[in-house]
C-alpha cells in the first residue's frame, strides 16, 4: 500500500536533522547548524497550510475554527515530548553535573532569559512562539489586509527581522546570542507560511515558482561555503545571513515537494524507509541528541577522537531516539489524533 506521506517533505526533514546532528557531533561541521532554518521553513509551510485551510473552512462553515482548537492541536503534539526530554535532561544534569536548566524553560522563555543547558531548545522556543502568534497575526492580516494581499504582505513581514537586526547592528551592535531571539530570527517561518499561501490559494503561481527556485536553491550552499572560508565576516553579512538561508531553503522546499521516488529494488525501498523513519522521528532525534552529545561524550571523553567515538555517539543517538519516539512521541501523536477525531 503506497504511503500517503510526501517523500520530498520527508527528505527535507531528514536533511535538516542530519545537518543539525552533524553540526553538534563534528566540530569541523559546526556551520551545518543552519539546518535549523530549514526546519523553520518546513514548519511554516506545514502549519501555514493547516491554518489557511482552516480559515477557508471557517468561511464556509462559521465556528469550525477556534483559537483553542488550533493551539491545543499544536501544543499537544509538541509539549509532552519536550517536557519528557526536559525531565530527562534535568535528571542527567544531577548525575553528570552539566549546565542546569531553569523553571522558565517550562514556558519557552530561555531564548530570551538564557540558555544554560539543553542548548538546541532555543529553536523550539522560536517554533512555539510561532504557533502562538500565527493565528493572532493571521487574524489581523486577514481582517485588515485581506487574503488576496497576503501574497505581498507575508514577504514584507518576513523583512521585519532583517530590519530589526540591521537597526541593532547600526545602533551599537547585535546583542549576544541574538540569533536565539524569536523577533530577530523568524523569517524562515514567515516565508514558509508564504509558500503555504501560494500552495493553497495560488496554484498557478506554485507551478511557476519551480524555475526561480532552481536558481535560488544555490544560495544556502554559497553562503555556507563563504561562512566556512571567510576568516572575518562583515557585520552586515552576519545580520543578513538568516534571510539568505530562509530564501534559499524556501526554494529547496519548493523543489523537494515535487520529488517522488517509488523504487522497486530492495535497496531502494530500504532507502525510502530510512528517509521516512528519520523524518518521523526527527523531533525525537532533535530532543535526544543534545542529552547524548553532552553525557555520552562525557562517558567516553577519554577515547581518542575519530570514527569510533563519533560512531558510538551516533549509535547511541539513533537507539535513544527510537526508544524515545516509540515510548513518548508516537503515543502522544495517537492520543492527539484520537482527541481531534472526537472533538
Amino acid at each position: 500500500m503506497p504511503s500517503k506521506r510526501n517523500f520530498g517533505l520527508d527528505l527535507a526533514r531528514a536533511i535538516a536533522i542530519t545537518m543539525v546532528f552533524l553540526s553538534h557531533g563534528v566540530s569541523a561541521l559546526e556551520t551545518l547548524g543552519v539546518g535549523v532554518d530549514l526546519f523553520f521553513v518546513l514548519s511554516g509551510f506545514l502549519i501555514g497550510r493547516i491554518y489557511l485551510r482552516s480559515q477557508m473552512d471557517a468561511h464556509h462553515a462559521p465556528g469550525t475554527f477556534t483559537l483553542w482548537g488550533f493551539w491545543s492541536a499544536r501544543w499537544f503534539r509538541t509539549l509532552p515530548p519536550y517536557l519528557a526530554a526536559l525531565g530527562l535532561f534535568g535528571l542527567a544534569e544531577r548525575w553528570f553535573h552539566n549546565n542546569p536548566i531553569h523553571a522558565y524553560y517550562l514556558v519557552f522563555a530561555q531564548n530570551y532569559l538564557g540558555v544554560t543547558g539543553f542548548g538546541p531548545s532555543w529553536s523550539l522556543c522560536v517554533e512555539e512562539h510561532f504557533y502562538l502568534a500565527l493565528p493572532l497575526i493571521g487574524f489581523l492580516l486577514l481582517r485588515f489586509v485581506g487574503r488576496t494581499k497576503l501574497l505581498w504582505a507575508l514577504p514584507a513581514l518576513a523583512l521585519v527581522p532583517q530590519v530589526l537586526r540591521m537597526a541593532a547592528a547600526l545602533g551599537g551592535g547585535l546583542p549576544e546570542n541574538w540569533y536565539w531571539q524569536t523577533h530577530l530570527h523568524c523569517e524562515g517561518l514567515i516565508l514558509g507560511v508564504w509558500l503555504a499561501y501560494v500552495f493553497v490559494d495560488r496554484t498557478e503561481l506554485w507551478g511557476k515558482l519551480r524555475r526561480p527556485a532552481i536558481w535560488l536553491a544555490s544560495v544556502p550552499v554559497a553562503v555556507l561555503i563563504y561562512q566556512n572560508f571567510a576568516a572575518e565576516q562583515p557585520l552586515g553579512f552576519r545580520a543578513t545571513v538568516f534571510l539568505l538561508y530562509a530564501v534559499g531553503y524556501a526554494a529547496w522546499l519548493r523543489l523537494l515537494y515535487d520529488v517522488r521516488w517509488a523504487p522497486t529494488s530492495a535497496m531502494g525501498k530500504a532507502a525510502v524507509g530510512a528517509v521516512h523513519g528519520i523524518a518521523l522521528a526527527s523531533y525525537s532525534i532533535y530532543l535526544v541528541h543534545t542529552l547524548l552529545f553532552t553525557d555520552v561524550r562525557l562517558m567516553i571523553d577519554g577515547w581518542p577522537r575519530g570514527v569510533v567515538k563519533t560512531g558510538t555517539i551516533l549509535a547511541c543517538t539513533l537507539v535513544g531516539s527510537a526508544v524515545f519516539y516509540f515510548a513518548v512521541e508516537r503515543p502522544t501523536i495517537l492520543v492527539r489524533d484520537r482527541l481531534l477525531r472526537h472533538s
